[in-house]
């Protein structure tokens, strides 16, 4: 039997590093199902909702609770687990995507400034004030903590999307590794408004053809918070809320 098999069975890797490379895709697979089966806002109203509801928890305590729950999340599957991984399968890896150079800095600032106005024209939009902002907070301190949770969940898109998984697929398949993440980078924004999903796709190859030069995450971490910052902002100002938070 085995040598009748032998022909269609594939190699054994030959190192840690080549198992390391071979069980990625697999780690994405299940990282990216974990999350979406446990860490987005609609997993944490099906598993704690109706307890929160009973104890009084109203929408809006609910949906900065459920913006904690996806950054923990995020946190634990997308920075966590990448970490781990390349500790136990590549112990000598170092390019982590964490350095950062003022060198790469003005592409990043031209980029966000490209951004911006696109944001301001979509924040006219019904279905843009529909959507955002993602939490409507009854005061600004409260507004703070969203947003700081928020954002920190950038940081963890980035690192996986960006940091060293690309880093790692990059020395093996250059540029092609750019397209590799943004396949897993486009589908988390599955439950976005379809344009902006669409967009993810352009971003996922111009952050991550940037990240692979620059071999830095910081630069995408600033663009993901500036245009995420700017469209709370201007949805809240939109509605007038933004006056009624700064006013107290």
């Amino acid at each position: 039997m085995q040598p009748m098999l032998k022909p269609y069975l594939p190699s054994l890797p030959d190192s840690r590093e080549t198992w390391a490379l071979l069980l990625l895709p697999v780690v994405i697979a299940i990282t990216l199902l974990a999350f979406d089966r446990f860490g987005v806002e609609h997993r944490f109203w099906d598993m704690f909702g109706q307890t929160l509801q009973q104890q009084g928890t109203d929408n809006q305590q609910f949906r900065l609770l459920a913006q904690a729950w996806l950054t923990l999340s995020t946190i634990g599957l997308w920075v966590i687990v990448p970490v781990l991984y390349f500790r136990l399968l590549v112990p000598d890896w170092r390019d982590w995507g964490l350095g950062a150079s003022l060198a790469h800095w003005p592409v990043y600032l031209l980029l966000t400034a490209i951004m911006l106005p696109v944001v301001a024209v979509a924040a006219t939009q019904p279905a843009f004030n529909t959507f955002y902002p993602l939490y409507k907070p009854p005061t600004i301190t409260l507004w703070m903590t969203f947003e700081v949770w928020y954002l920190l969940q950038f940081f963890c898109v980035e690192f996986f999307f960006r940091g060293p998984i690309l880093l790692f697929l990059g020395r093996k398949f250059d540029g092609w590794a750019v397209g590799i993440m943004v396949v897993p980078y486009a589908l988390i924004h599955i439950y976005k408004p379809f344009p902006e999903a669409v967009g993810s796709i352009i971003a996922g190859y111009v952050l991550g053809w940037l990240a692979l030069r620059t071999r830095s995450i910081w630069p995408g971490v600033f663009v993901h918070c500036s245009v995420a910052l700017a469209m709370d902002t201007l949805a809240l100002w939109q509605t007038g809320r933004l006056a009624q938070l700064l006013a107290g």
